[in-house]
């Protein structure tokens, strides 16, 4: 975010201000985020006026994330989601997705992976709108992570966490490259565990090693650089995968490494995390009791470590009593995860209910706020007699409620969004290669879905439909909800076989996709209209040609891509 430019910085406390925010700045390039912690926590409490009202959300987007950073992740969330909520949708979208990317990751690292992708996609939708490179880069990272942890799909999220990098290179952010490339190795090395639980041992040393390749490639990143936080992370990830590798005599040099930077930058959730390796490591020299004693050491601690923490060494604990035949203890420890795993699911369902509730207080505030500003607005008109200005203040108050791009149930643009985006797009085709395909998508029998499951159900659907779409469409792609189960396209392509290729994907994964887990019963499948442009055309005409092959589609028994006739425009 960049430095704060109102007229508050002029006063002495815009000053003050002003020195707090460009201090936290500085942390986050240098990974110095106690620092950066203390920084952010002195220039919101500074920020006392509504003039102030910039700078205060930058404080929030910078306190957010260097909570984050330091592990401090319920926080994370909270401050991350009155930030967000503060700013505008369209003129602010690119403080929008950064800070939505950090409270995606937040819930990430909570377990929360329905809600981290919830958010992500918010980040990523917004970070379209903005077209930074940079901030798409992180949105995708984010999304990348998220898609994994919340539906188990490697392929996707690699696809995701690769194109994170792309932007990240033709950014020119070596930051951004280390954290996708971190991420690449994050989500390989919990497959690889994966497959070591289900005895595929073969497989899961295939992913560790393809974790390691990521990892290396970032240290050399993070040693290049000066981001203290990002080389301390390199070395406890490359202790983490060479003990899964049997490497023990390698994990040791970088679990040391790790454990002098984590001191250094007063990372004390990297200094847990070393303390977890650690005593994995001495789970794998055969020093068993060592092993316990530092897992014991570590749960000593109590509150002073997150519930993440908590277990993991528990699950340590259980390992090494069941792989040294103590079986009464490693039940022991089954029974403090399960007593554990209920007390997490209800911090979870807390942190979910605040966060719940601070957007519909907070948004409910700024509508509040709003609407006595308007009506006062209108009175001084009135008395006034300023039928001019009464008109503006009006047009201000339609223009209020037209605002919202996005549709609220799926996350992905709305009809307008797409009426102000459709025409533009096809009266820019011609002037380079390639073309325009109009997609519409209709989710098959949806009244029968509502009718036997209920629109519960089939909300659900629909939003799991809107985050398939959206994952496996490129960042220069729309994807719209224009009413009902009806979705549209706008596919940017080089010929129209890839545009074709493209639709059939999506066929593919709406139909393969794992339905039972929103209902037992549940099956879905959509079918596809698809009108080619090359050239200039009638946006209402382009999207009946589309809305015709639908219809053909429909007609042909469903669960299929149509084209419209001819083909293609222009």
């Amino acid at each position: 975010m960049s430095d704060s430019t109102a007229p508050a910085a002029t006063s002495q406390p815009g000053r003050m201000i002003a020195m707090h925010l460009r201090q936290a700045r500085q942390a986050r390039k240098s990974g110095q985020h106690h620092l950066g912690r203390l920084a952010a926590a002195n220039a919101l409490a500074l920020c006392k006026t509504p003039q102030h009202q910039q700078q205060r959300n930058e404080a929030l987007l910078l306190l957010a994330l260097h909570l984050l950073r330091m592990g401090h992740l319920t926080e994370a969330v909270q401050y991350g989601l009155e930030a967000a909520a503060g700013l505008d949708f369209v003129g602010q979208a690119g403080a929008r997705a950064d800070v939505l990317c950090t409270v995606a990751m937040a819930c990430n690292e909570m377990g929360l992976g329905q809600d981290a992708l919830k958010y992500a996609l918010e980040a990523l939708s917004a970070a379209r709108i903005d077209g930074d490179p940079l901030l798409l880069s992180w949105a995708l990272n984010r999304a990348g992570l998220a898609t994994f942890s919340a539906l188990g799909d490697l392929e996707q999220s690699v696809s995701l966490l690769q194109q994170a990098d792309q932007q990240a290179r033709q950014a020119g952010d070596d930051v951004a490259c280390f954290s996708a490339l971190t991420n690449l190795g994050v989500n390989y090395r919990a497959a690889g565990l994966q497959q070591e639980v289900l005895g595929n041992h073969d497989e899961a040393r295939r992913l560790f090693l393809l974790a390691r390749q990521q990892f290396v490639q970032a240290e050399a990143l993070a040693t290049s650089g000066s981001n203290l936080h990002s080389l301390t992370t390199s070395y406890i990830n490359l202790a983490e995968i060479d003990i899964n590798l049997g490497d023990l005599a390698t994990a040791t040099s970088a679990l040391a490494r790790a454990r002098g930077l984590a001191e250094q930058g007063h990372f004390t959730h990297m200094q847990r995390n070393a303390d977890l390796a650690e005593a994995a490591l001495l789970h794998h020299s055969g020093e068993h009791e060592a092993a316990a004693k530092a897992l014991r050491n570590l749960l000593a601690q109590g509150e002073l470590i997150e519930f993440d923490m908590v277990v993991l060494a528990h699950e340590g604990l259980y390992r090494l009593y069941k792989d040294t035949g103590q079986f009464q203890l490693a039940l022991a420890e089954l029974e403090e995860l399960r007593r554990i795993e209920k007390a997490l699911t209800n911090q979870r369902s807390s942190t979910q209910g605040w966060a719940i509730r601070k957007e519909l207080e907070i948004t409910s505030a700024q509508l509040s706020a709003e609407r006595e500003r308007l009506q006062a607005e209108r009175e001084r008109l009135r008395a006034a007699r300023l039928e001019a200005e009464k008109a503006l203040a009006d047009a201000r108050m339609n223009e209020l409620e037209q605002a919202a791009l996005f549709d609220p149930l799926t996350g992905v643009a709305n009809r307008r969004s797409l009426d102000l985006e459709g025409p533009a797009r096809l009266a820019r085709l011609g002037t380079e290669a390639g073309g325009l395909a109009v997609v519409v998508l209709d989710l098959d029998h949806f009244k029968s879905i509502n009718d036997r499951f209920g629109h519960a159900i089939g909300d659900e659907a629909l939003k799991k439909v809107a985050q398939l779409v959206t994952l496996r469409t490129r960042s220069s792609d729309l994807v719209a909800r224009y009413g009902g189960e009806e979705f549209v396209l706008l596919l940017q392509e080089d010929m129209v076989e890839s545009a074709l290729a493209c639709c059939e994907r999506l066929r593919l994964a709406i139909m393969e996709y794992s339905w039972q887990d929103v209902h037992p019963l549940l099956h879905v499948t959509a079918s596809f209209g698809l009108h080619w442009c090359e050239q200039p055309q009638g946006w209402d005409e382009a999207l009946r040609a589309a809305d015709l092959a639908l219809y053909g589609a429909k007609h042909n028994g469903r669960n299929r891509l149509q084209m419209s006739a001819g083909g293609l425009s222009g």
